[in-house]
């Protein structure tokens, strides 16, 4: 086994007391916040143990760390799309990989491949970190809503300076509609989380 953890996120129970906290200050919607549908897909894990994860309620996690590689794997390839909103064609993965066609086709599906040693690669291939595969659902739903927490951090309650600061982003098009304060976090939340996934993941497709 060759797929690295790496550091445990926070308490789940941590984060979402910090994420309720901030958000009430703010006068955000926290159900919007809190979207289980959204942040079961940010962190692979089913929508049903992500709402009675969101609910306070615990959430086994059957089988060993091999197995929630496995089927982490298999519900990552099945919820991404190409740039033509395809799904990946396996040959193509692991030819950007460098693993072999059957250990990703292997993987995909859920059956055990002969060794894991690819999956940083593959995750690294969806842009996102290794820990995405080894997880816990709690951890998975905790880590996944860092962006959030994070966006809910910034200081100058400028959605734009906040941007520019952080990432020097120039503009964001919102069709000429104006954001909420919810939309504007949400929105800050979603583009630290895919900049940051991008700088940890160092591959590029």
């Amino acid at each position: 086994m060759t797929v690295s953890a790496g550091d445990p996120p926070l308490p789940l129970a941590l984060t979402l007391e910090r994420i309720r906290r901030r958000a009430g200050e703010r006068g955000l919607d926290v159900e919007a916040v809190l979207d289980p549908r959204a942040l079961s897909e940010r962190a692979g894990v089913p929508l049903e143990v992500t709402v009675a994860l969101l609910r306070g309620e615990e959430a086994p996690a059957p089988g060993g760390i091999e197995e929630r590689v496995r089927r982490r794997a298999a519900f990552l390839y099945a919820v991404s799309r190409d740039t033509g909103g395809r799904p990946y064609r396996t040959a193509d993965i692991a030819a950007a990989i460098g693993a072999p066609p059957r250990w990703v086709d292997a993987l995909v599906s859920g059956r055990k491949p002969p060794h894991l040693r690819h999956c940083k690669a593959f995750a690294a291939f969806f842009g996102r970190e290794p820990s995405f595969l080894t997880d816990t659902p709690a951890q998975a739903v905790s880590r996944a809503l860092r962006p959030t927490l994070e966006s809910l951090d910034y200081r100058s309650g400028n959605l734009m300076a906040d941007l520019v600061d952080q990432y020097g982003l120039v503009s964001v098009s919102t069709r000429g509609r104006p954001l909420t304060r919810t939309q504007e976090a949400l929105l800050l939340g979603m583009i630290t989380g895919m900049l940051s996934t991008e700088r940890h993941a160092g591959v590029a497709r």
